[in-house]
């Protein structure tokens, strides 16, 4: 049973709810807001002509089974592939159109990653949509420039911690070492069900990031069993690939 004692956490569908579509499609997005989801999470990437794909891979080959990088295709030529059920690439802007009652969590690909920043700046602009875009997403980028581009765009931006951020903190939880230096307020720190054969699911691991005034996301509990434990573990957000458990 989950206590109804503790704060509900964020619950986010991750690259959209895939049992009958496409990962990073419409079909996907609005599968996932149908079964309740209100906080999408999405991967940006640039196309050669300079347009936002939402696409994970750096290749389209497992989604398309085309071997070329996205980055050497034109947004014709991505729109032109077939995926699975019929369904085609799904693009920035018909993303933010269709779910703008959504909240987003946007994961910037490093490849060409200050041309997707320019790129979504530039959206954001012409749309009247910056201040609006840093309530409405949180932001994952893998570089620490291409963090201090997005943040000369956006002042307010919010973001979550990157995996090296991440691993520091969270080993320096589990062996009790000083973690002040390594867990930043305001940040939001990703930890997996486990390291080797230690659980990370559990209160005594989530209080110390709460204690620094940080948060924290589960990423992808491949079970109800481990969702449940993020959930009473305190975690603020869960990433997943499966459904709302309440």
């Amino acid at each position: 049973m989950i206590s109804h004692s503790l704060k509900k956490p964020v619950w986010i569908s991750h690259r959209g709810f895939k049992a009958n579509a496409v990962e990073n499609t419409r079909s996907a997005f609005q599968a996932a807001v149908d079964i309740g989801f209100s906080s999408l999470e999405t991967d940006l990437r640039m196309s050669k002509d300079n347009h936002i794909v939402l696409i994970h891979d750096e290749k389209t080959s497992r989604l398309a089974g085309d071997r070329r990088r996205v980055r050497d295709l034109t947004r014709r030529e991505l729109e032109s592939f077939k995926l699975a059920n019929g369904e085609r690439f799904f693009f920035f802007e018909q993303f933010a159109k269709l779910f703008n009652h959504c909240s987003w969590t946007l994961d910037i690909k490093p490849e060409r990653g200050k041309e997707t920043i320019h790129a979504l700046a530039a959206w954001a602009h012409q749309n009247d949509f910056e201040n609006q875009l840093c309530r409405q997403a949180k932001f994952l980028t893998w570089q620490a420039d291409h963090e201090k581009l997005l943040k000369s765009f956006f002042p307010t931006a919010v973001f979550y911690a990157r995996k090296i951020e991440c691993w520091r903190a969270g080993l320096s939880v589990i062996l009790d070492l000083p973690a002040a230096g390594s867990i930043k307020s305001g940040r939001t720190y990703a930890l997996p069900p486990s390291f080797g054969k230690i659980s990370l699911f559990k209160d005594s691991v989530v209080r110390p990031f709460h204690q620094r005034n940080a948060k924290t996301i589960a990423f992808l509990p491949d079970t109800d069993f481990l969702a449940q434990k993020a959930v009473q573990s305190g975690f603020d957000e869960i990433l997943t690939n499966g459904k709302i458990l309440y």
